[in-house]
């Protein structure tokens, strides 16, 4: 029940201790502020978001399908923060009373970057680190252990949710209800059907589920314990060092005029 989005596997970030990923995906969220205004230098650390997904076997449909919404949001912030910079630099394509310049490609794609490559690397972290591990990695850094286990609940329920949400869309549709159709309003009204149903099953699995931590004694002790806690190893080391020089050097690059 509490899987998550965790997918099971013998990769390279499956064998690396949880606060390895955590401290890389926190990297990646470095290098991308730092780099949020200018998209080539930030280009490198959406490689080696690339180059994790697939080294996390996380499959190939579903990383396809993170880059391909990645493209849309592409497509959006280009045209949202290049209009505002459009008075700024060399125009590169002009239609009409719209223009797109060098400098503002390179702070839409430093924006863009901004949001996608933290994603993508937490992704992975979330993807190849087990629930519990999670909670563990949370305890050590000092996060209370009822927060830190409140937070892996609340993440392993997500595909719960967008379950619960699909499988009623499909039978109210299948019962006529027509959610694509009418005023913006009428659309709101219309997901109403849709929303107290999925609430409904929500409750319900959550007060099953707090019946099973209350059988069980959460809380009682002050302090959990862990059948099996991760072990840092050289690999993590080597792995984090390398990860440090790359995306420091991300920084230190970002940071120049």
């Amino acid at each position: 029940m509490l899987s998550g989005i965790y997918m099971e596997g013998r990769s390279l970030f499956h064998n690396l201790d949880p606060r390895a990923k955590l401290l890389w995906a926190l990297l990646v969220l470095a290098a991308s502020i730092a780099a949020q205004f200018n998209g080539l230098k930030s280009l490198p650390v959406f490689i080696s978001t690339l180059i994790a997904l697939s080294l996390s076997g996380i499959g190939a449909g579903l990383a396809a399908l993170l880059v391909f919404n990645a493209s849309v949001f592409l497509l959006v912030t280009t045209l949202v923060w290049a209009g505002m910079y459009a008075s700024q630099g060399t125009p590169l394509v002009t239609i009409g009373f719209f223009r797109i310049t060098d400098v503002g490609l390179l702070v839409a794609s430093g924006k863009f970057f901004l949001i996608v490559n933290p994603i993508l690397a937490f992704v992975v972290f979330f993807t190849t680190t087990k629930p519990y591990h999670i909670s563990w990695t949370l305890e050590k850094m000092g996060v209370p252990s009822k927060l830190a286990f409140s937070f892996v609940i609340a993440l392993s329920l997500l595909p719960g949710v967008v379950r619960a949400v699909r499988d009623v869309t499909d039978v109210q549709k299948l019962r006529g209800l027509s959610l694509d159709k009418g005023s913006l309003l009428e659309r709101l009204r219309k997901h109403v059907p849709v929303i107290v149903p999925v609430i409904s099953r929500l409750l319900s699995d959550v007060w099953d589920l707090s019946m099973v931590l209350a059988s069980r004694c959460f809380g009682v002790s002050r302090k959990r314990s862990y059948v099996e806690e991760p072990r840092w190893t050289r690999r993590d080391t080597v792995f984090v060092l390398i990860s440090a020089a790359f995306y420091l050097g991300v920084v230190a690059w970002a940071m120049r005029p």
